[in-house]
């Protein structure tokens, strides 16, 4: 009896030893991300994660959805190098990610990396640390139905002075030409991030572009941005409650406003206030007519895995799996952008032909990503609020901008 009851203890042992096994052996990945949890994205991600683990149970996987905080969280588990074993760069794989990142180049999926977005993740070095996931292409979202009231052929649009014209022709009938939401200072930083390239990039007189990247800022060369934005301000072109209000897309898709210098994910959010309304995006205008117009490249959800992640195999083969043509497809058709490899097609339902851009205009990465040092963001917000709310000059903003600028060129 005493061996049976023995022989019973020592197999519930072995048993118990079996599941704490099971248990240690059970990977955990973490991955986070700069969408929110509600967005499109962001379920699409979860989804193809639940997939994921069912075929192979070994593995746990935590997604952190991105919260407004996102960015100064990461700079904290940088500070530490304690990164998720999978997280978004948002928009800052090479500038301010990259030495944490494992090199991708050799994973299969790498040969298929699409041209419009290759450019602005890869080095130096020639290697790049992300899976695009899409491709966030940006023009001037508008509303069709206000600019044939208003006379306004948007295709016509080519400089900034075109632009300041219909402009004038929307505030002529009642509308406001441009919706700034201020809760969000996003747009009021973006009117530097889109429109500085056409002003002092590419240019024939005078362009700043390497003088930029080689820290060297121009403060005379700088004003022409600000004074862009008090021209804005001064003829009213800008909505009354720019510093406080929060409704872009109700404007535009209502006929309230008929431009956003938001991304074109407006446009989908102004057809729930208006199904009916015609929307659509154009190129961003250049100040010389011999210019080309542009529009702006950039990551818009890149997933790259922290080199020293002790899960670095079970990353990187997370990220083989979500490199699958059907997966990327499922996740730039959740942010209605065009792919980031090419052996994937999204469905930009009827805004197709919208992303068929051709060689007839310039293409460059976001202003701040590529001539401004990390955190300059927030700088382009504050000044351009500054001049919007004429607490600041336009040469007192330019001021400003050249003491973060050198400041943080230094970090």
């Amino acid at each position: 009896m005493k061996k049976i009851i023995l022989s019973l203890a020592l197999s519930g042992l072995l048993l118990s030893c079996n599941k704490s096994n099971d248990t240690t052996q059970k990977k955990t990945l973490v991955i986070t991300s700069n969408s929110h949890a509600q967005e499109p994205s962001s379920i699409a991600l979860q989804e193809i994660i639940d997939e994921y683990t069912k075929s192979n149970p070994e593995i746990k996987i935590d997604f952190i959805p991105g919260s407004s905080d996102y960015e100064e969280t990461m700079k904290t588990k940088m500070a530490t190098n304690s990164l998720p074993d999978i997280f978004a760069t948002h928009g800052w794989s090479i500038n301010r990610y990259k030495e944490y990142l494992e090199p991708l180049n050799d994973r299969e999926w790498a040969q298929y990396v699409s041209p419009a977005i290759k450019p602005v993740i890869t080095d130096t070095n020639e290697k790049f640390y992300v899976l695009p996931l899409d491709v966030d292409i940006v023009g001037l979202p508008y509303n069709l139905d206000v600019l044939e009231k208003a006379g306004v052929d948007p295709k016509t649009i080519k400089t900034t002075d075109d632009f300041l014209v219909a402009l004038e022709k929307v505030k002529n009938i009642g509308v406001t030409p441009i919706y700034l939401g201020g809760k969000d200072s996003a747009s009021i930083g973006n009117i530097y991030d889109w429109i500085a390239p056409g002003l002092i990039i590419l240019t024939n007189d005078n362009p700043q572009g390497e003088n930029l990247k080689n820290g060297i800022f121009d403060e005379k060369a700088w004003n022409i941005t600000g004074e862009f934005i008090k021209t804005l301000k001064d003829n009213g072109y800008i909505n009354r409650d720019a510093l406080t209000g929060n409704d872009a897309a109700r404007a535009l898709g209502t006929g309230k406003a008929a431009f956003l210098f938001f991304g074109t994910s407006m446009i989908r959010e102004g057809l729930t206030y208006n199904p009916d309304a015609r929307m659509d995006f154009i190129a961003l205008p250049t100040k010389e007519r011999d210019q080309k117009s542009y529009f702006i490249t950039g990551e818009r959800l890149a997933l790259g895995a922290w080199k020293d992640s002790p899960n670095k195999k079970e990353a990187l083969d997370f990220l083989d799996y979500l490199a699958k043509p059907e997966n990327i497809s499922k996740m730039a058709t959740a942010n209605v952008l065009p792919t980031g490899l090419t052996n994937a097609k999204s469905d930009l339902g009827k805004f197709e032909s919208s992303y068929d851009l051709g060689d007839k205009y310039q293409y460059v990465g976001f202003f701040d990503r590529e001539y401004l040092p990390s955190g300059a963001w927030e700088t382009l917000c504050s000044i351009g609020a500054g001049i919007i709310s004429g607490q600041l000059t336009v040469e007192e903003a330019s001021k400003k901008m050249k003491e973060d600028f050198d400041k943080l060129k230094n970090k």
